[in-house]
Order: C-alpha cells, then sequence, then structure tokens
C-alpha cells in the first residue's frame, strides 16, 4: 500500500513537472529566469523531494525487488491524473500496455505482501 501511494505521488509530479516544461519553454527556450520563476517547476521539485524521503522510508522496510515493480504503477497513475486534470486520454492501446504491467505487478506480488 505503501508503493501504491508512493506511485501515485509520483504520478502527480509528473504531472507538474510536465505543466513546468510548458511554463519554462514558453518563450522558445530555456532561461534561467523562467528556471527560477517557474512556480510549478518548484512544485514539481517539492514533490519529487517529499517522494524521494517517502521512497527511502519504503525502502527500510520492504525488499527493493519487490517494492520498485509496485512503484512503476506511477505510469498508472501518471494517465490518470492527465485524464482528469487535462482532459488528455489515453488511446485504447496504452491502457492494454498498462493492463499487462498489472499483471506483471500481480504475479510478482504473489509470494510477498506489499
Amino acid at each position: 500500500m505503501l508503493t501504491l501511494l508512493f506511485a501515485m505521488i509520483m504520478g502527480a509530479g509528473q504531472l507538474v513537472l510536465s505543466q513546468a516544461s510548458k511554463e519554462v519553454f514558453a518563450l522558445g527556450g530555456l532561461s534561467i529566469n523562467a528556471l527560477l520563476t517557474s512556480k510549478w517547476l518548484w512544485f514539481g521539485i517539492f514533490i519529487y523531494g517529499c517522494a524521494m524521503i517517502f521512497w527511502v522510508y519504503i525502502l527500510s522496510r520492504f525488499d527493493v525487488k519487490y517494492a520498485y515493480p509496485i512503484s512503476s504503477t506511477a505510469i498508472f497513475f501518471t494517465a490518470i491524473f492527465q485524464a482528469i486534470i487535462q482532459r488528455n486520454m489515453p488511446s485504447g492501446s496504452y491502457w492494454i500496455g498498462l493492463a499487462f504491467v498489472v499483471v506483471g505487478l500481480v504475479v510478482l506480488s504473489i509470494d510477498k505482501k506489499i
């Protein structure tokens, strides 16, 4: 459950950094001023910092070979958050690919509760 929460935080972080990239590169290029003044970028860095601390905690409690695959569900949460917030629905083939990821995660976690 902790790793799924971590994946949700990472998914949200990806969406925030996506918005930051649009803001930072809005004028056609990268500038130091844009990096330093982007609220979205600083918010994304904050989210990733919190996620890193949370990840270290998770690794202190679970074997990395079980925790890391579950963290890959961040791609699922990113797609869900993007569909809800940006109203940008992924394609059917994307969802099929995610279904394979979920099936793989179930197989990996059969003998270990996370």
